[in-house]
């Protein structure tokens, strides 16, 4: 078996670089470009998000300032989070706390794919609660992703 034990590291590092943002397109439009870098237009970032990530599989539905947190083992009841919302250089953030437990969610308008679909994410996000954090993507489910 010592064959598949090379298999069995890379296979990991592959998931975790999957979940990596995706370079801005360098024929990109100035505009596009520019959205990667970072967007303080409330607009830029809709009410409603739907942000995932894998390898640990977790989910945050995003609704205004309300957040709805779940894992595999949570599914039929979220974690129910009222979180501050701000827009800067960087992203969308969302932080609170819960129960003394903080958490955050910072998007960013940045290219993203989850690795295992052939979706292409508008969104990158990073999800901190308590010392755990995850990367993945997001979406506003008024317009879900597209096949690649």
């Amino acid at each position: 078996m010592p064959v598949f034990r090379p298999l069995s590291l890379a296979l990991p590092m592959t998931l975790l670089l999957a979940c990596s943002p995706a370079a801005p397109d360098a024929g990109a439009p100035a505009h596009e470009a520019a959205a990667t870098r970072g967007d303080t237009d409330p607009a830029a970032f809709p009410a409603s998000l739907q942000a995932a990530g894998v390898e640990p599989f977790w989910s945050v539905k995003v609704e205004g300032e309300a957040l709805a947190y779940t894992t595999p083992e949570t599914m039929d009841a979220p974690r129910r989070l009222q979180a501050m919302r701000r827009i800067d250089a960087d992203g969308l953030h969302l932080a609170g706390e819960d129960g003394g437990l903080p958490f955050r969610l910072d998007v960013r308008r940045a290219p993203c794919s989850d690795g295992m679909s052939d979706m292409a994410y508008p969104f990158s996000v990073s999800w901190r609660l308590g010392e755990t954090t995850a990367k993945g993507c997001a979406f506003d489910p008024a317009s879900p992703p597209s096949p690649r």
